[in-house]
């Protein structure tokens, strides 16, 4: 019960943030300030969890910001707020990527706009040829992203680490024996694995 409490505690630290952010976001979008409004947008993202409302509604405000943008012929800002979009939702995955489906929206719009943006920049004209479609799109679907069994072993690891250190507040200071010498060592080996199991997981991931 005191890890489904802490689950709990958790989700609702996170759903909070990712409400905040959406509303600076939304305030700074009513301002007309966009910058801003991506920013906040992407930072409500980052605090992904399944069935958070507000990491919905700011996927879609993102796509819409470029799909607006690409209506108004200003394909830098819509490639920030696509950009973005994608990057935010890669910055959330764990053993699984949230929402595919939109990163495939993304890099089809990114792959049509990039090499459109490229041969305007006189840097590129100088330097190297525009980028084709097919390249752009090829670079974005070749992922170097997390493993995803280190990352559950990871995960595994972390929740493990905080459970066995409820279980040793409970089981080892509390009884009518007071202090449990015996339980302490068992307790703590498990408290050291899993840490250990989560630290590892996390440079392995």
């Amino acid at each position: 019960m005191l890890t489904l409490v802490f689950i709990s505690m958790v989700f609702v630290k996170v759903v909070i943030e990712a409400r905040s952010e959406h509303q600076q976001a939304e305030k700074a979008f009513q301002a007309h300030d966009l910058d801003a409004a991506i920013t906040h947008y992407n930072r409500a993202i980052h605090w992904y969890s399944p069935g958070n409302p507000h990491v919905a509604k700011s996927i879609d405000r993102l796509w819409q910001i470029g799909q607006t943008a690409e209506q108004q012929g200003d394909h830098s800002l819509a490639l920030r707020a696509y950009q973005g979009l994608r990057s935010s939702l890669y910055s959330a995955r764990s053993f699984y990527t949230p929402h595919p489906d939109w990163i495939d929206k993304c890099d089809n719009r990114i792959a049509d706009l990039f090499p459109q943006q490229k041969a305007a920049s006189p840097e590129m004209q100088v330097t190297a040829k525009t980028p084709s479609r097919e390249e752009v799109l090829t670079n974005l679907k070749t992922q170097t992203g997390a493993d995803y069994l280190w990352s559950i072993i990871c995960e595994a690891g972390f929740v493990g680490w905080i459970a066995c250190v409820f279980g040793f507040i409970i089981f080892v200071f509390t009884g009518e024996k007071g202090f449990q010498t015996k339980g302490a060592f068992v307790w703590g080996a498990m408290i050291v694995f899993f840490y250990a199991v989560w630290i590892i997981g996390m440079l392995k991931a």
